[in-house]
């Protein structure tokens, strides 16, 4: 069984070596076709390829857009499974896709949905998706491996999405295919590209919609709580504005904000700032990273020799009161609050 592992490069030559080696550095290297969609780079990306004999083949002209080349890779593809890897991304580890590989033995399994490592380079945050906390509404496409002749059932990216055509053909699948989730993560997803950029989030929210009327669905399975979000982050920024309730009641506790993301680690700095004292951010498992923003991450087993005062649970997500009833099964006897109690 084969691979097709399709990458899709623009003048990226400063990014694309850690994917490159990524691959080139697989236990299953032998049972990959690893494929180069260029749009027509004028840097050293294809140069920089060059130097890689594991890359199977390379196809370089000018595309209209990331999706397009996403199919031209397909056509090319000779692989039993299609997996797509960002040239800004990379494996997670050098036995992840023989993992996979081994998985798709199995004849009934037509996808197969595995853990994301994402992180932000900028701000520090390093978090995980498609954990067994979250469905398949939350998949990425760096944690989707299918078999190629779902391609010849539904059909190729729709490029009339700019960014989520692989949403849409990620749900098709799921709607109409077996498959399964494993519990391994696939691949390191560096946040700051198209989807993710704050530019891109009306784009992103209108072709969510589109995608949930085209598949029957009556809202996006997110839209309910992004919109629960807000309205809560305006009530916490008003609090700390207009010191109506002032944050200044957690001055000299002892606290530590469970998750890394951006959420977390601005409770972090509000707290601070009215006198609380950070101890930590708190993860369900020592992550890669030991600190953000000068505080150490630690694992939820180190909480009790902290000494802490108090947990809040910076999770924003539909799971955050399942998190929470986690943490106060874990952290017997100690003060854990959501973040909207704050």
């Amino acid at each position: 069984m084969k691979i097709s592992i399709i990458t899709a490069t623009y003048n990226c030559a400063h990014l694309i070596e850690e994917c490159l080696r990524s691959v080139a550095e697989q236990t299953a290297i032998d049972k990959i076709e690893h494929i180069i969609v260029d749009g027509g780079s004028t840097d050293k990306t294809l140069s920089t390829i060059s130097q890689y004999p594991h890359v199977a083949k390379v196809y370089s002209a000018p595309d209209r857009g990331i999706y397009h080349a996403f199919n031209r890779g397909v056509e090319l593809a000779s692989g039993d499974i299609i997996y797509f890897l960002g040239a800004d991304d990379s494996l997670y580890e050098k036995s992840c896709i023989e993992t996979v590989v081994d998985a798709f033995e199995c004849e009934e399994i037509d996808y197969l949905i595995t853990k994301v490592r994402c992180f932000d380079e900028v701000s520090g945050e390093v978090w995980h998706v498609n954990t067994q906390m979250s469905d398949e509404a939350n998949i990425c496409h760096q944690g989707f491996f299918c078999r190629s002749s779902l391609f010849e059932k539904i059909g190729p990216f729709s490029e009339c999405f700019q960014l989520c055509a692989d949403s849409f053909f990620m749900k098709s699948v799921i709607a109409r295919f077996s498959g399964i989730h494993i519990n391994t993560t696939s691949a390191n997803f560096r946040q700051g590209g198209a989807s993710s950029s704050s530019a891109s989030r009306l784009l992103l929210k209108r072709e969510a919609n589109a995608v949930a009327q085209l598949l029957g669905e009556t809202t996006p399975s997110n839209q309910v709580q992004l919109d629960k979000n807000v309205i809560d982050l305006k009530l916490l920024l008003d609090k700390v504005l207009s010191k109506k309730e002032p944050l200044a009641i957690y001055s000299g506790m002892k606290i530590g904000v469970f998750g890394t993301r951006q959420l977390s680690i601005t409770i972090a700095n509000a707290l601070s700032q009215q006198g609380a004292i950070i101890a930590c951010f708190l993860q369900t498992t020592q992550v890669s990273v030991n600190e953000i923003t000068g505080v150490p991450v630690k694992s939820i087993e180190e909480a009790h020799e902290l000494g802490l005062s108090l947990v809040i649970n910076g999770i924003e997500g539909e799971h955050e009161s399942t998190i929470s009833k986690v943490l106060r099964e874990k952290l017997e006897g100690m003060k854990v609050i959501s973040w909207r109690d704050m």
